[in-house]
């Protein structure tokens, strides 16, 4: 078994699991950073305006979160 790292970023849970079939590479809601494509950002959460908050995810491809969806996020999604 994988050995979990629980990091917590506020009130949202992503944590480090190496090797999960779940990264926030395959989720609708992680954008790639592109300057360093190992790094990205999530936009799956919103402050209670209504506004994106975005995430930093230091590990883009051993990451992951209980928001994971799988897919592509259409524009409206976070406009």
């Amino acid at each position: 078994m994988a050995e979990t790292l629980k990091l917590t970023h506020r009130s949202a849970d992503i944590r480090l699991e190496p090797g999960t079939s779940k990264p926030c590479l395959k989720c609708k809601w992680g954008i790639e950073d592109p300057t360093d494509p190992s790094k990205g950002q999530c936009i799956g959460s919103r402050t209670k305006m209504g506004s994106i908050w975005k995430r930093l995810i230091k590990d883009y491809y051993n990451m992951t979160c209980d928001k994971f969806e799988e897919g592509e996020v259409y524009f409206r999604d976070h406009v």
